[in-house]
């Protein structure tokens, strides 16, 4: 039991990195938080909007985001994007992000190897 929340925890702290990753990339492009939502969604990331305004806040509140009001019939809508500390935060991340996942590679590839090492060693070979 305590296994499982522990990978849950785990499992959370990753997402909700890739999740303000896909938002800062999504937003190289203005939106307003519903077409972000929306974006991400047809590309199999949903997202409750309990988890995305709070973080656009977040993020503009840190200087990474830019925002503006338009009104677009009777409908106000926020519109955000990346401010120059954000293109900044964003380029940091998928550096970060890229060594990461070559990192995980290497390791996932080392166990491998040395799995099937030990396995021919213990394993006869079928003739």
């Amino acid at each position: 039991m305590e296994a499982e929340l522990e990978t849950e925890h785990l499992s959370i702290e990753l997402r909700r990195g890739m999740i303000t990753l896909a938002v800062l990339i999504q937003l190289r492009s203005e939106n307003h938080g519903y077409g972000v939502k929306q974006a991400l969604s047809q590309l199999g990331m949903s997202l409750k909007e309990g988890t995305l305004y709070p973080m656009l806040r977040r993020l503009e509140a840190q200087g990474a985001l830019k925002s503006r009001w338009d009104t677009k019939g009777d409908r106000m809508r926020k519109y955000y994007s990346l401010s120059e500390q954000g293109v900044v935060m964003l380029n940091a991340m998928q550096k970060q992000r890229a060594l990461l996942v070559q990192i995980i590679e290497e390791l996932e590839k080392s166990a491998f190897d040395e799995f099937a090492s030990a396995r021919s060693k213990t394993q006869p070979e079928l003739e």
